[in-house]
């Protein structure tokens, strides 16, 4: 009992401190190559992300 409270006490820090410093997270996974193409490449392959990002870099400006 004592340890899955530990756990998820665990657990949730890491998702605080995650949040708390997610753009230090994405620029350092960024400024990988490797893992930035990764990255771009599974993103793209998402069909509702891969629509939106289109429909933004092409929308017509008046």
């Amino acid at each position: 009992m004592l340890r899955s409270i530990i756990h998820i006490f665990l657990v949730g820090l890491a998702v605080y401190a995650g949040y708390k410093n997610r753009y230090r997270l994405v620029n350092a996974s960024l400024s990988n190559g490797f893992l930035r193409r990764f990255l771009v490449t599974k993103s793209l392959s998402m069909p509702m992300f891969r629509d939106k990002m289109m429909q933004s870099m092409f929308s017509q400006t008046k």
